[in-house]
């Protein structure tokens, strides 16, 4: 075989390779440990199932989080140190929006093993 005929097969079988590779499906949980974690409220639109968001604390303390629904309605949710909540749907509705609030959350247990109460203030 000459010089020409081995690159010219090399460099097809290296197109056939990258586009293999590139039909490979991912799931959505394999690239979310590849990217960076994203602070606060996101949507995932379109909604995955019932999962239609996430709210992430990236920080050392218990927060209190408000949460709008797009029926108006809102309360409030304590989230302990870089915790993540998870928003589904409540029938045809979802949480459109979160965001941290300056009220302390109410929290129990002993201090170093410490986790949200269930009751929370509303803010």
């Amino acid at each position: 075989m000459n010089v020409n005929s081995a690159r010219a097969l090399t460099a097809a079988g290296m197109l056939l390779a990258s586009t293999a590779v590139g039909m490979i499906d991912t799931s959505d949980n394999s690239s979310a440990r590849v990217m960076p974690r994203v602070c606060g409220f996101y949507a995932i639109d379109p909604p995955r199932g019932e999962l239609t968001g996430y709210y992430n604390h990236c920080g050392d303390s218990f927060i209190l989080i408000k949460l709008h629904w797009d029926t108006g309605s809102s309360y409030t949710v304590c989230v302990p140190p870089w915790g993540q909540n998870p928003f589904y749907k409540d029938g045809p509705h979802k949480v459109v929006n979160a965001y941290y609030v300056t009220t302390p959350p109410n929290v129990s247990g002993p201090p170093g093993n410490q986790w949200c109460s269930t009751g929370q203030p509303n803010s």
